[in-house]
């Protein structure tokens, strides 16, 4: 009769029917779940869906088989959701791992720009000017000869010199990627 009330809309006979089954779909849902919040919130969905369901309830099957069936999904879905989630978050934890390892090479790459640029710094003047003019505004040994009014020979002494005394700085210091600045400043 209960059924037959609530297919007709009427909250009486939902309250009854949720004081009659809800304590029992929450044990059900807590042997599961393990979470009294999340137990309590299966009988929520559960009674929800059948208040928005309440048209298409069958008075003459069994009412407690139909919301346990109910239950049980919702349970299901809970746990596929759960695992898709946990899913995605190793995933996003391994991009984030990757991120960091990036985040790690950036800052040892910028620390070593830097040592670089000190041991730049310390070259003699006119050896420094050399460099410069050789690495980073990308001139010819015959353009900073003429630039500078000194012999090609002598802009390939002091490119050499340079090169030879970075090394021996990073060399000392041992530091990772060496061998990347040894090509980015070799000749």
């Amino acid at each position: 009769m209960a059924v037959e009330n609530l297919q007709k809309g009427d909250v009486k006979a939902f309250d009854d029917l949720f004081n009659k089954y809800s304590s029992r779909l929450f044990s059900f849902s807590l042997k599961y779940l393990k979470s009294n919040e999340e137990a309590e919130e299966v009988v929520q969905e559960v009674f929800l869906y059948i208040w928005d369901k309440r048209d298409g309830l069958k008075p003459d099957q069994s009412f407690n088989s139909y919301i346990f069936t109910i239950a049980y999904n919702i349970i299901k879905k809970y746990f596929l959701k759960k695992a898709r989630d946990n899913t995605y978050k190793d995933d996003l934890i391994y991009s984030l791992l990757q991120q960091e390892n990036k985040l790690d090479q950036i800052i040892d790459y910028k620390f070593l720009l830097e040592k670089v640029e000190t041991y730049i710094n310390a070259l003699p003047k006119r050896r420094k000017e050399i460099f410069v003019k050789r690495k980073y505004d990308g001139l010819s040994v015959k353009q900073i000869a003429e630039e500078l009014g000194i012999s090609p020979n002598t802009v390939e002494n002091q490119l050499a010199s340079a090169q030879k005394q970075i090394q021996e700085e990073l060399k000392k210091e041992k530091l990772a990627g060496l061998l990347f600045f040894i090509l980015f400043i070799s000749i």
